[in-house]
């Protein structure tokens, strides 16, 4: 015969048991869910138009452009009218047709694992149309091998200068992206300042590693001019190399040495400009995102790789 004590020891263990089930259930669904999330966030890595590829070159031959040219230019390249007069100033109209070549490329990307939860994106392989005279060659490139003296369509950031901003969404966390921001403190070197991740601290990088992002956007302080944007950037290289990496910096924080003590790649640019006196943080939150350098109406866009041009 069963005692009361027989009957709570099975109810119990039934508890336990249903309590499992539920619980092994919930975290099966929940890894199949940040498994749907993350491989449709990595398919969207890279943009490659979905329009047809046109002849620019009557366009580049032109003494001046209609804002239908700068809308086909910018649709062909990734350069808005900001970066395409900056080339035809300079008469190096000729980058534009190998700019168009690797908007246009076929492209292999790579995800792999900063840390157990942090993805990143980097392009494999980079198939650009490269035409003799016949139109008829095709050719694949290792990354690690580019060069532009045998790659023209590797002249990937033509119209960069001092001060500018770069944004990339090739990060993500599961499925959001969290992005990365740098900016560039010198434009003929190759030069720029980031805070890349926890555990290192932000320093000088060469704008040569931007080539290997699936995406990314330039960006300009609006309506500013060049020497400004050089004092800004001199001010980011001389004081704001070697900070430790935070989540933690905050945008509302007073520096009375105006030197931050820890920083992140967005905070870093944008305490850069906010110490001239521009805020370019989008929404004014505590915390500014790659996201919101991008959305700024300060800044303009100049280019943009592996991105919509309707984003």
């Amino acid at each position: 015969m069963k005692t009361d004590s027989d009957h709570i020891s099975s109810s119990h263990t039934k508890h336990i048991v249903r309590i499992f089930t539920r619980t092994l259930l919930f975290l099966t669904v929940l890894t199949a869910t940040l498994a749907l999330w993350t491989a449709a966030a990595e398919a969207q890595a890279h943009y490659t138009p979905d329009y047809p590829q046109i002849d620019i070159l009557p366009l580049l031959q032109k003494q001046s452009l209609t804002e239908e040219d700068y809308t086909a230019l910018f649709l062909q390249t990734g350069l808005t009218k900001a970066g395409v007069d900056q080339l035809f100033a300079a008469g190096q109209q000729d980058a534009l047709l190998a700019l168009q070549q690797r908007f246009f490329a076929r492209v292999e990307v790579e995800c792999t694992h900063d840390n157990l939860f942090v993805r990143s994106e980097r392009l494999l392989e980079i198939e650009p149309v490269l035409q003799n005279s016949d139109n008829k060659v095709n050719k694949v490139y290792d990354l690690s091998a580019l060069d532009a003296s045998i790659c023209p369509a590797c002249d990937f950031l033509p119209a960069v200068q001092a001060g500018d901003i770069l944004i990339t969404f090739n990060g993500h966390f599961f499925g959001w992206r969290s992005g990365h921001a740098a900016i560039v403190v010198d434009a003929e070197k190759g030069l720029t300042l980031e805070a890349i991740m926890p555990g290192y601290d932000s320093k000088i990088c060469s704008l040569e590693d931007w080539r290997e992002y699936p995406g990314f956007a330039l960006l300009r302080l609006k309506n500013v001019p060049l020497e400004r944007r050089e004092q800004i950037a001199a001010y980011a290289r001389e004081s704001l190399a070697d900070l430790p990496y935070s989540l933690m910096a905050l945008s509302e924080i007073s520096y009375p040495d105006s030197i931050p003590a820890s920083t992140q790649c967005a905070h870093l640019v944008w305490y850069a400009y906010h110490h001239f006196g521009y805020d370019i943080d989008s929404d004014g939150g505590i915390v500014v995102t790659p996201a919101d350098l991008y959305k700024s109406t300060l800044l303009e866009l100049v280019q943009l790789y592996g991105l919509s041009p309707n984003s």
